[in-house]
């Protein structure tokens, strides 16, 4: 090593033992060599010792840098060396965003400091439910009082008055916004009664694609999937296709149906695969319903968009889904030609693979 190496190394062990006040940051060591000179000098005075000096670790004032450098760059070497001092620590958490979405400003970002603090206090409401049944799996609550709670829970989410910053958006489209609104909304959904659980799916079905597209970042809606899937079965099948038809239309100005946006969303497909397995079961057990009527056209016109966008979109775009039903290829074989559904199955069982 240099010289100038060596005062480099010398320098930086030397500020990490520069204190601006060393009574407080170096007690102990100050004590001691204060009795250390104190009895000293006792002895001295009643001679019996010579003055010694003892050895005393003596640390040169350096000024501290206002702004510091944490690279240093060494003349001859082949990198950069980074120090970290008490006075410049190394940073150990990367708290910069990474995600593409612009920052919040104004109304927008207001908007959202309100919505995630309605979120806390909602969860305090939950965690209070979920105490009540700690001994046991959350299931809908029986004693009046959870009952209460859980409405009460339940009405916060259906009746919040805010600034809606999208035409389709409310109080509860703004909660699932948020990743940790989305974890409250799986949690609560065991502890409903089945007719608000339904209430709360058909929410989630007919906005489907705007949660998708707020899900970009998050990738947190496949949380939702378990627990309203449990409630698909209760669907009446008007509802369901009341669900459904939302996807098929085009909005104004654009040429691509929605339902694309929910095939590229890992929720979104398997939603969607579950819910047309429903509509499958429904019609195979309720034979007025293979009869020609609007309800009977309705749902074939879904199946066959919703084949045409699965067999027209690339493979690698097709997201994969948390969940196959086995009845969904028989549903397609039924309203589209065969030609189709070879299509359909090798681009399902490719995105089922990767």
């Amino acid at each position: 090593m240099t010289q100038k190496e060596k005062d480099w190394v010398i320098k930086v062990q030397m500020v990490q033992l520069q204190s601006e006040n060393p009574c407080l940051d170096d007690y102990y060591y100050q004590k001691y060599y204060q009795k250390l000179e104190k009895k000293q000098a006792d002895e001295e005075l009643r001679g019996q010792r010579s003055k010694v000096e003892f050895l005393k670790l003596i640390t040169p004032y350096i000024q501290k840098a206002e702004a510091y450098e944490s690279v240093v760059r060494i003349e001859g070497s082949l990198g950069q060396v980074a120090m970290s001092t008490c006075f410049s620590p190394r940073r150990a958490i990367d708290a910069v965003p990474h995600g593409t979405q612009e920052p919040e400003t104004g109304a927008a970002g207001s908007q959202r400091l309100r919505v995630l603090s309605w979120i806390e206090k909602m969860f305090l409401q939950l965690l209070e439910i979920e105490e009540g049944q700690k001994d046991g799996p959350p299931q809908p609550c029986y004693s009046e009082q959870q009952r209460n709670q859980v409405e009460k829970l339940f009405q916060a989410l259906q009746t919040r008055e805010q600034n809606n910053l999208e035409e389709a958006a409310d109080g509860f489209l703004q909660v699932l916004s948020v990743r940790k609104g989305k974890a409250l909304v799986a949690r609560l959904l065991p502890f409903l009664p089945q007719d608000r659980a339904v209430s709360l799916l058909l929410a989630v079905t007919l906005h489907l694609p705007l949660l998708v597209r707020r899900d970009v970042a998050d990738q947190a809606l496949h949380m939702l999937f378990r627990p309203l899937s449990k409630y698909i079965r209760h669907l009446t099948f008007r509802e369901l296709l009341q669900g459904l038809q939302g996807l098929m239309l085009l909005p104004p100005g654009s040429s691509e149906r929605p339902v694309t946006a929910v095939l590229q969303n890992q929720f979104g497909i398997s939603l969607l695969y579950a819910l047309l397995s429903h509509g499958e079961r429904l019609v195979c057990l309720d034979s007025s319903l293979e009869e020609p009527n609007s309800d009977q056209t309705a749902w074939t016109d879904i199946v066959i968009l919703i084949a045409w966008e699965i067999a027209q979109m690339p493979t690698a775009s097709l997201a994969e889904p948390l969940n196959f039903p086995s009845n969904l290829l028989p549903l397609f074989c039924r309203h589209v030609d065969k030609q189709l559904v070879q299509q359909l199955e090798a681009a399902m069982q490719l995105a089922w693979i990767y």
